[in-house]
């Protein structure tokens, strides 16, 4: 029969090995399970949450710890890749078309954002220490992972996007799987696949580009103000020169959000309007002929100071 000092040696022997099981196992899950976050509030801001910017910068992602490099974008406020962030708009634009608001509140993390929150987990002094994934191992180093505002739209129709809800217990974190769609940061595209607002889908059918009576190249418009790569400050007029006839109605947009219309054709369809955010933007241009049809299209990208 062992001693009484026997059996606490092998008790605390037992701990410790049980003890490095679970840590092993936490470990394992953190990067099964991803990050542990609180449901974040949605954007309600309709000019935030459709905002784009097609200012591309070049980061590094992960994926099981592998880097690679990634291009990546802005769609209401995140950074995405333009594949991720194009899916979205689309998705956006039919929740939109049903009366609700769909918002990004989490995009692409980049390695130093996320050994931020790895410290805040480890160290339990920020973030309400919440569960985090080691660097280098979350799904939203990917590129592909985003979180969005829940809704019963979202669950009954983000797989029709290309969306995959990948987290059980995070009914707002979702992964993109699918091809580029399209959109406002697609150059020399069609109309119809650039502009997400008149194509998605709303029927019931995959989330693809929808056909369209007229489907042409982009272009048929010239921005004049702003000019592409400008930096301006706020409250000025937008104004886009039609190069080719039949234009009678220019309606200006960022994203989903469409924030005015002219139809001031000899005054090269000046619209003013005052922006409520500042920085990088890319504005779209959507020209439509006297039958309501949408046949010319332009983008431009330039930067808001305050």
């Amino acid at each position: 029969m062992p001693s009484a000092k026997s059996l606490v040696f092998l008790l605390a022997a037992s701990f410790a090995s049980f003890s490095t099981l679970g840590g092993c196992a936490a470990e394992a899950d953190d990067e099964e399970v991803d990050d542990h976050e609180e449901e974040p509030a949605a954007q309600v801001n309709d000019e935030l949450r459709s905002a784009v910017s097609c200012k591309e910068r070049t980061d590094t992602a992960y994926r099981g710890g592998t880097p690679y490099s990634i291009q990546v974008i802005h769609v209401g406020g995140k950074p995405t890749t333009k594949t991720t962030g194009h899916a979205f708009l689309k998705m956006q634009a039919a929740a939109n078309a049903d009366g609700v608001r769909l918002s990004l509140t989490s995009g692409f993390r980049t390695l130093a954002e996320q050994k931020h929150l790895y410290n805040c987990y480890t160290s339990r002094s920020c973030n309400s220490g919440n569960l985090a994934a080691r660097p280098g191992y979350s799904n939203h180093q990917s590129g592909l992972a985003v979180d969005v505002s829940t809704s019963s739209w979202l669950t009954r129709n983000a797989s029709r996007f290309g969306f995959v809800r990948t987290v059980s217990k995070e009914a707002w974190h979702y992964e993109y799987r699918g091809k580029d769609p399209g959109g406002p940061c697609t150059r020399g595209t069609s109309t119809a696949a650039a502009v997400g607002s008149d194509t998605a889908p709303s029927d019931g059918s995959e989330g693809t580009t929808a056909p369209s009576e007229a489907t042409p190249t982009a272009g048929g418009l010239t921005w004049v103000a702003p000019a592409q790569d400008s930096t301006l400050g706020n409250g000025f007029v937008v104004k886009t020169r039609a190069t080719r006839a039949g234009i009678v109605k220019v309606v200006y947009s960022q994203g989903t959000y469409d924030f005015g219309t002219s139809t001031k054709a000899s005054d090269d369809f000046a619209l003013g309007y005052t922006f409520q955010f500042m920085g990088d933007k890319t504005l779209t241009a959507k020209g439509y002929d006297a039958n309501g049809t949408l046949v010319a299209l332009d983008n431009v990208d330039f930067t808001l100071m305050p």
